[in-house]
């Protein structure tokens, strides 16, 4: 039975943060309050900290816990953010920060899936994904997708993707611009996709982590933007792609109130909040995005087409992300698939190996092409050049 707008049971049984049915109230007494009811300390730390002191200035409960949904601040700047950046007119109430993409996807996973359901995982996807779905003890169904329209722009979606469905199926993920084949739905496909996902009452989870990374005119297009998807949907997005800084493990969740509050409940019984540090250094980069954001895709199309302009080997030109996936089949000669992968290592050039990404990418590889400097990705093409030459 289609889950929407159910949540799994292992969700109803857990409460959200023990202090949560007093908020109301506590925030009535405002600064008047005397706060003793939660376990941390007045003292800022009394050592030194690699941290500019007008940041500890402005933000003077950085080292403080956060509310659980997120500081204001940052809550504020990420719905004008996702209001004007991506046409989905949201408020600070409905946009959750998370530890990072993965975490997000992890709680919506959790708590969407009861044991046995199945999810619609377009691929080839991000390869954890598929391990979360079986962690809430769903079952991954994987779908053959973003490579095949590169193929066939006009495919039926609504046809194709009724091939997979069953009466056990939940929710579809969906991931554009794609990790890792770089491919970016257009408008057309996405309004399938929609369609399809109300015709079945199935969850939308929309994974956005490369949200502004296109070129070449395509264009980033939240599905949670298509009327009457917004309930349904739950948009996850990072700031370790565009913002480049995976590194913060921060990311965030759009969606329904409703929504946000019940996975929540999840959040805190997992990790409380993430940190809040974080979540105030990021609150300028989200007002300044437009000040540097171009300039980062832009050196990204380069270093892309530097990539693709030189690698010897048939490709797909990616629609965005920083990734090239293509299958090296007709490029084994004689040699076993993981041979050539340990010639790639042996050359001196990792890839990450296709089978992770679906069942059905076992001969293609990807490449990172933003993860070197243009000097050093040259020496990587001209490197696996020989190797497939071979």
């Amino acid at each position: 039975m289609p889950s929407f707008p159910k949540f799994s049971t292992r969700l109803d049984q857990l409460t959200g943060s023990v202090f949560e049915k007093f908020l109301p109230k506590m925030r009535e007494k405002g600064m008047d309050l005397v706060r003793l009811h939660i376990g941390d300390s007045y003292l800022p730390p009394t050592y030194a900290l690699p941290i500019a002191e007008d940041f500890m200035e402005k933000y003077p409960y950085f080292n403080r816990y956060a509310n659980t949904l997120g500081v204001t601040e940052l809550r504020e700047a990420l719905a004008e953010k996702i209001t004007s950046d991506n046409n989905l007119p949201v408020n600070a109430d409905q946009v959750m920060p998370t530890s990072g993409a993965c975490s997000a996807l992890n709680i919506t996973a959790l708590g969407l899936i009861e044991p046995g359901e199945e999810v619609l995982v377009l691929t080839p996807a991000w390869p954890f994904f598929f391990g979360m779905v079986k962690v809430a003890g769903g079952v991954p169904v994987e779908i053959p997708f973003y490579t095949l329209l590169y193929e066939n722009p006009q495919l039926d979606i609504a046809e194709y993707l009724n091939r997979f469905i069953t009466s056990k199926t939940v929710a579809l993920y969906l991931n554009t611009p794609n990790n890792p084949s770089g491919k970016v739905l257009n408008r057309a496909q996405l309004t399938q996709v929609a369609e399809f996902a109300k015709q079945h009452q199935l969850w939308l989870i929309s994974d956005e982590a490369y949200d502004g990374m296109t070129y070449d005119g395509c264009e980033h297009i939240s599905i949670a933007t298509f009327p009457d998807m917004f309930p349904q949907t739950l948009s996850v997005f990072t700031f370790s792609k565009m913002f480049m800084f995976a590194g913060l493990r921060l990311g965030y969740l759009a969606a329904e109130q409703s929504v946000l509050k019940n996975l929540n409940k999840m959040m805190v019984h997992q990790y409380y909040s993430p940190s809040t540090v974080g979540q105030y250094m990021m609150v300028e980069p989200v007002k300044t995005r437009h000040e540097w954001g171009a300039r980062f895709t832009e050196e990204c199309r380069q270093l892309r087409n530097l990539c693709t302009e030189n690698l010897h080997i048939p490709h797909h030109t990616p629609e965005g992300t920083y990734f090239l996936f293509f299958s090296i089949k007709d490029f084994l000669n004689g040699r076993d698939y993981w041979q050539v992968i340990d010639q790639c290592l042996d050359i001196g050039v990792s890839v990450a190996p296709g089978s992770d990404f679906g069942k059905d990418f076992t001969q293609y590889i990807r490449l990172c092409f933003a993860g070197e400097s243009p000097d050093r990705l040259k020496i990587a093409v001209e490197r696996l050049n020989r190797v497939f030459s071979t």
